[in-house]
């Protein structure tokens, strides 16, 4: 676990050291993030101002669910969603072989060399809205925040298995370049709380497809609204996880190297 961190920062510090040869183009790249984060939230807020509401939720508990999805944006995108982007330049340049003669498990250098320093931006614009958001509803007691920790690693999982996912997806089918889009239009019902939508579909984002674990359920528990049929949206993430670890090995094999 030590051998993982320290690679980890050895990356981080060197991809940083790059970043700041370019400042001003860091610098307004973490804006840029942050902004286009924002807007989402800025069209709730305007919709709570406007009279409107989203049925049962306050204006902070409905910020409090898009918090979270940003903070979890924040940790996945800089760390280990950066492989779907450098998977898919890496095998069409044909670079992908060499991650393939590392002394590393393949899917952990392929992590390491997607990390991306300019998307913690989206850590400091899902911080300062989860701030917000917590300022303004009951103070959750400590069991609370320990199971949020517990559910919000679970959201973290289940971005993972997103990430290898389209990753695996792009072993294929290298002419991929949307799958950003597919993630952002799957995920995008995440940003609200789920008692927003029909029953049928609460369940299919929270034991299928689990995208109401990214935020709504983490949200849940603080607001001390999780029930006990959540402790299945535990297995169904277990199970999403290993579905992607599962199919990403298994694209893994057919790859076939640039010349294939």
């Amino acid at each position: 676990m030590i051998g993982v961190l320290a690679c980890i920062g050895v990356v981080l510090r060197t991809k940083l050291a790059a970043q700041m040869a370019y400042r001003s183009h860091f610098v307004l790249s973490v804006l840029l993030l942050i902004v286009g984060d924002l807007i989402v939230p800025m069209i709730t807020v305007l919709v709570y101002r406007s009279g409107a509401s989203l049925p049962g939720w306050t204006l902070h508990e409905a910020l409090l669910v898009q918090g979270i999805f940003g903070l979890a944006k924040g940790i996945a995108f800089p760390l280990f969603f950066g492989m779907v982007g450098a998977t898919l330049s890496q095998v069409r340049e044909g670079t992908f072989d060499l991650l393939l003669l590392k002394p590393r498990p393949t899917l952990f250098m392929t992590m390491l060399s997607g990390i991306d320093p300019d998307d913690f931006g989206r850590l400091v614009s899902g911080g300062v809205l989860f701030g917000y958001a917590i300022s303004g509803i009951p103070s959750p007691s400590p069991v609370q925040w320990l199971l949020f920790a517990a559910w919000f690693l679970a959201s973290l999982a289940v971005l993972f298995a997103f990430s290898l996912l389209l990753s695996g997806l792009l072993f294929r089918w290298v002419g991929s370049s949307r799958v950003y889009d597919i993630f952002d239009s799957v995920t995008s019902f995440g940003m609200y709380p789920g008692t927003i939508y029909a029953k049928s579909f609460q369940q299919l984002l929270t034991y299928v497809i689990p995208v109401g674990l990214i935020a709504f359920v983490p949200a849940s528990t603080l607001l001390g609204r999780a029930g006990g049929g959540y402790a299945w949206a535990a297995a169904s993430a277990a199970l999403f996880l290993s579905v992607g670890v599962f199919y990403w090995h298994r694209m893994l094999r057919g790859y076939t190297s640039a010349g294939g």
